[in-house]
């Protein structure tokens, strides 16, 4: 195999180089390593090499493409770039250096969700455990962040929510029913209940 072009890539940052008429996209100091030339001949060990580096970039891109639709758990971006079929090893690769330079925090991105959840969205804690569980976050890091949502600000969100159930059907067990609904706690529910119907 010769090196047939050799380019630098804006688009990408990265340099652009033509094995046999196929494109790889490598980093400026990996191709400085190898010492490429034009006309060189590439060995099968070196093209595996480059073939490693070039799914690394691509892997890179993509995920650095997804994070700038919104944060993402490393999770949820390890899920993506599977998606996308790129290989475990240059997966854990990015995530290790998207983590290395803080774009991907699991512990921002939990409190930045329970902050959104609760104050925004007016969720429940028990809705916003579930969720992030299903997000493969961590229950001790899920907990940190829950437990600073006090009783009141929790109790207000239930009151307010089975109010609102109440004026349109009056029924304690259907006021119950789509607060449990909600992922409130029956502690929760219990005092809402006494409050509404007394």
């Amino acid at each position: 195999m010769i090196v047939e072009n050799i380019e630098y890539s804006d688009k990408y940052n990265l340099v652009k180089i033509t094995i046999s008429n196929e494109f790889f996209y490598i980093s400026y100091d990996f191709f400085n390593d190898l010492a490429l030339s034009l006309g060189a001949v590439i060995d099968f060990d070196l093209y595996k090499e480059i073939l490693r580096e070039n799914d690394f970039n691509r892997c890179k891109n993509e995920a650095l493409k997804q994070l700038s639709y919104g944060a993402k758990t490393s999770f949820d971006l390890k899920k993506k770039l599977k998606e996308k079929k790129f290989n475990n090893d240059s997966i854990s690769r990015v995530i290790d250096f998207l983590t290395e330079y803080n774009l991907i925090d699991d512990k921002a991105y939990v409190k930045s969700y329970i902050n959104d959840k609760s104050r925004i969205k007016n969720w429940s804690k028990g809705k916003i455990r579930y969720k992030l569980k299903a997000k493969f976050i961590d229950d001790s890091l899920i907990d940190t962040y829950l437990d600073k949502i006090s009783y009141d600000e929790e109790y207000k969100k239930a009151y307010d929510a089975g109010l609102n159930k109440k004026e349109s059907v009056n029924d304690k067990n259907k006021v119950y029913r789509f607060l449990a609904s909600r992922g409130f706690s029956y502690d929760i529910i219990s005092d809402v209940l006494g409050d509404l119907f007394k």
